[in-house]
Order: C-alpha cells, then sequence, then structure tokens
C-alpha cells in the first residue's frame, strides 16, 4: 500500500544540552518522497538557522545523518516522511555517543572501538601489487561477502544495549569486522582476531535481541553475524 500524503507535519527535534524539552516546528511536505532530512533543511533555512546536524551524500552511502526518528535508528536522508504514518516526528541524536550540538554527536567512541579490536586488514602479502581474491565458492568469502557493506553510521551502535550499560564493550560493527577479517585468508592476523572478541567486552556479551539488524540502513545481517562470531568462538574453544 503506497504512503498516504501529508501537507504537512510537527517536527519535534531535540535541541542541546541534553534534557531540555523537544523544540516544535510546523513543516510542509511537498510530496510522498520527502524525507526526513528535508524537513529539518526546511527548518534550518526558514525557522531556525542555529539547528545542529550532520548530513552530506544524500544518497544512503555516508551515513553522516544517522540520526533516531520516532525511537528508531535510520538515515534522515532515507527515511520518508509519509512512511512514518504519523504527523508527528520526532527526531533525536545518536544514543550512547556525546552529545556536541542538537542532533550532532561526537562519533570517536564508534571509531575508537575499531582501534581497540584492531579491526584493520593486515595483508599477509604487504608486498603485493596484484589483487588476491577468494574463489567464488569459498564458504568464508560467502560469509564475508554477507555481512560487507557497513558505511559506519553508527546506527547499531546506538540501538545496542549494552554500548550504553557497558563500558569498553566494543560494539556490533566493530565485532562486525573482526568476524569479516577472522575469516579473510589474506588476513595476517586471521583466527587470532578471536581473541578480541573473546574477551568481556566482545562476543559473548551480546544478547542476540536483533536491534542492531533492525537499524541496520543497508541491511548488514549483524544479528547473524554476531552468531557466526559466537561460533567461531566456541569451535576455537573446543579446538584447543
Amino acid at each position: 500500500m503506497a504512503p498516504t500524503p501529508i501537507d504537512s507535519i510537527v517536527l519535534e527535534v531535540a535541541r542541546s544540552p541534553q534534557g531540555e524539552a523537544p523544540v516544535r516546528f510546523e513543516v510542509p511536505v511537498p510530496g510522498v518522497t520527502s524525507r526526513v532530512l528535508d524537513a529539518l533543511l526546511y527548518v534550518r533555512h526558514h525557522l531556525d538557522s542555529t539547528l545542529g546536524f550532520r548530513y552530506a551524500c544524500r544518497a544512503g552511502m555516508c551515513g553522516s545523518c544517522a540520526v533516531v526518528i520516532n525511537g528508531k535508528e535510520g538515515l534522515a536522508c532515507q527515511t520518508t516522511v509519509a512512511s512514518l504514518g504519523t504527523r508527528t516526528v520526532s527526531v533525536g541524536p545518536l544514543r550512547s555517543l556525546p552529545v556536541q550540538k542538537d542532533l550532532m554527536v561526537d562519533m570517536k567512541p564508534f571509531f575508537d572501538s575499531f582501534k581497540r579490536a584492531d579491526a584493520a586488514f593486515r595483508p599477509t602479502e604487504p608486498a603485493r601489487r596484484s589483487i588476491r581474491t577468494l574463489s567464488p565458492g569459498d564458504p568464508d568469502r560467502l560469509v564475508i561477502e554477507q555481512q560487507n557493506g557497513c558505511i559506519t553510521c553508527g546506527a547499531c551502535y546506538s540501538a545496542c544495549e549494552w554500548s550504553a550499560s557497558r563500558a569498553g564493550y566494543l560494539g556490533p560493527a566493530a565485532l562486525n569486522r573482526l568476524l569479516m577479517l577472522s575469516l579473510d585468508q589474506r588476513d595476517a592476523k586471521g583466527a587470532r582476531r578471536l581473541a578480541v572478541a573473546a574477551t568481556d567486552a566482545g562476543a559473548l556479551r551480546c544478547h542476540a535481541l536483533g536491534n542492531c539488524s533492525q537499524v541496520c540502513p543497508v541491511e548488514v545481517p549483524v544479528r547473524e553475524g554476531m552468531q557466526k562470531l559466537k561460533g567461531l568462538l566456541s569451535a576455537r574453544k573446543i579446538g584447543e
């Protein structure tokens, strides 16, 4: 069923410092394809030029505009107002990350989780100049391809309850990256990366609620990846 056209909405926007009541704006909605980002830009251009939020590509590729929309993480540039099915739309900053201004958060803790996990590719042949590929039918390649595509928007980190309640937890995105690297035959650390995933800050803390997968804007099956990572940890323990 096609979304019902809405002429206007009341946009409730969280303002900094946190704890203040959201500010409400009456915003026109030109058509069914109008996005939440369009509403935010209308506010900045016509109603309040001090409103702080981020955006860049407007194509769902960079992840810069990730926010919490009506209680659920999403990309403002990809979420249509009509799809929300309500005339009141609330927009807030990502959770579990320090708020800098209004809808803008400091992404440093999110990217620091990748650093702490050492989730960077370490080639087995650093001097090699030709591209080494994995066989198309390789089962590890199939898993890597399934889990690949993260745009580092931070939505899964925000939706994960452990990110908010347990200091040092690596978070879904970094752990998903560890899964792919541990399976990649071209990575020098390979399965040794599982040691990081097996720590108190790693995959065994995950309760598999699936919030991470539900909010991923590029539909990476993060929850399934966490289950695969736990399976690798279990097999490694049994084999030792």
